[in-house]
């Protein structure tokens, strides 16, 4: 795999090892612990520094040394520039959401995402938002996917308990962007349990799925949006706003895409959940095709996104 390095006169080189420097609980653990089992299948040597640890200079310098590439999000690849002294082609750049590039460019300028050794973003919706956020650098597109398998559990056979995989995250105006309340009220609204997964290690997600019958997404923006996924690949009926990936999911079979709007989208799947509840046939039917659907969304099938992205930055 030889990286391409464009009209900047690098050394063509091929890429043997990359480190995902990462926090390694929640989504972010599940995406890259799955991914480097993949990326290693492929050849590569992939592997996960905790961004939650302190190291040395002398440290990560060594790191850097064994590694072709760093990859982390906006902010923490400009923390490597600034406290460990590494270089920007050092480093590749993969935006996850939001949050990330507004908080990365509040400190930084547009014009240094141009000098990191590659930029990527996990969705059409983060390139376009990185785009109207004044990044004049283009990235690719890496998708996120998931150990089908892991996930894959049988269907309920009738829709009693409602699910939710996220916790409050706040915008730059205060304000919970995943809006988990709204799933809270409508399930309480269509007469069912109301269980959500709170603050579990990832590696427990497999389990909660089993103890819930829909997964339901009420966030105001996503940039991908894993909990529907793997909802999904478990069985499960699955409810989304038309947020991060989650159009192309539903366009593809993978859950029922609920409106934006919180007042619409309360009752909308308020109806949705009495509908399925009072149809136990057409719930379970439901959830078999959003199963089968999702298996199309299994590392297997993205992880050369991610392979091309490594090679060609």
């Amino acid at each position: 795999m030889n990286v391409s390095h464009g009209n900047q006169g690098r050394e063509e080189k091929t890429v043997k090892r990359v480190l995902f420097y990462v926090q390694t609980t929640w989504a972010f653990g599940a995406v890259h612990f799955e991914l480097s089992k993949y990326l290693h299948s492929r050849g590569l040597i992939a592997d996960v520094l905790d961004w939650g640890r302190n190291y040395t200079i002398d440290e990560v310098r060594m790191l850097a040394d064994y590694y072709d590439y760093i990859v982390t999000i906006p902010g923490y690849g400009m923390g490597l520039v600034d406290t460990f002294g590494l270089p920007h082609e050092k480093i590749m750049i993969v935006a996850h959401g939001e949050p990330g590039l507004r908080l990365a460019l509040r400190k930084r300028p547009r014009e240094e995402f141009d000098r990191f050794a590659g930029y990527a973003v996990v969705s059409e919706f983060v390139r376009r938002l990185s785009a109207e956020l004044g990044i004049r650098r283009v990235p690719k597109v890496v998708r996120v996917g998931i150990n089908y398998r892991r996930f894959l559990s049988p269907v309920s056979s009738a829709l009693h308990i409602v699910g939710y995989g996220g916790m409050i995250r706040r915008d730059e105006d205060g304000d919970d962007i995943k809006r988990g309340f709204l799933v809270r009220e409508a399930a309480e609204a269509a007469g069912l349990m109301f269980k959500p997964a709170g603050q579990l290690n990832f590696l427990a997600m497999p389990t909660y799925y089993g103890q819930v019958d829909a997964v339901l997404v009420s966030s105001s923006t996503e940039g991908f949006g894993l909990a529907a996924l793997e909802g999904g690949a478990a069985g499960r009926l699955v409810i989304s706003t038309p947020v991060g990936y989650f159009p192309h999911m539903a366009s593809r079979g993978m859950g029922i895409m609920a409106p934006l709007d919180p007042n619409e989208y309360k009752k909308f799947t308020i109806e949705k959940l009495r509908y399925y509840e009072e149809n136990p046939a057409a719930y379970v039917e439901t959830c078999k095709a959003t199963q089968k659907a999702a298996k199309q969304f299994d590392w297997e099938y993205v992880v050369d996104d991610w392979i091309e992205f490594f090679s060609n930055p």
